[in-house]
C-alpha cells in the first residue's frame, strides 16, 4: 500500500491559503494538517485542513466543532483595506508628531538639568579657612 503525504497535497491544494484557517496564523513552516473526520486513512482535500498548532489541538480536543472547522475553512478571504486602514495617514502623522514633541522635551529638560548642575558647580564654595581647621577638639 502506497503512502500518500497529506501534508503535501494539502498545501499544494491550499497554497493560496497557507494560514491557520481558524485564527489565521500564517507561518507556513508552522502549520499543521487536520483530519476533519479524525481518520489518518482518509486524505481526500475536503478532509483536510490547515491549523496551527494551538487550534489543532483544540480541534482534535473537540473545542472547536467539525461544522466550525469547515466554515472557517471555506469562508471567503477578503480584506477590505479601507475598514482596516482608516484614517491611518491622520493616526500616523500625528503619533509621529508627538514622538517627536516628546522627544524634544527630554533633551531640552537633559539639557537644562545639564545647565544648572554646571552653574552649581562653577559657583564659589565656601572657604574653609586654617583657624577653623586648627582648632582644638574637645574630647570628654
Amino acid at each position: 500500500m502506497k503512502r500518500i503525504n497529506y501534508r503535501k497535497l494539502a498545501f499544494a491544494y491550499y497554497r493560496d491559503r497557507l494560514f491557520c484557517a481558524h485564527c489565521g496564523f500564517g507561518l507556513p513552516d508552522i502549520l499543521e494538517v487536520a483530519h476533519l473526520d479524525c481518520c489518518r486513512q482518509n486524505n481526500a482535500v475536503e478532509n483536510l485542513v490547515l491549523l496551527c498548532p494551538t487550534c489543532h489541538k483544540m480541534f482534535d480536543l473537540d473545542l472547536i466543532s467539525t461544522e466550525t472547522m469547515i466554515q472557517m475553512r471555506d469562508r471567503p478571504r477578503v480584506v477590505r483595506w479601507s475598514k482596516r486602514m482608516k484614517d491611518a495617514g491622520k493616526k500616523a502623522a500625528h503619533s509621529r508628531k508627538q514622538r517627536e514633541l516628546a522627544r524634544r522635551r527630554k533633551w531640552r529638560m537633559a539639557g537644562l538639568k545639564a545647565a544648572a548642575t554646571r552653574a552649581r558647580r562653577k559657583s564659589p564654595k565656601p572657604l574653609v579657612t586654617n583657624a577653623a581647621l586648627l582648632r582644638p577638639v574637645v574630647r570628654k
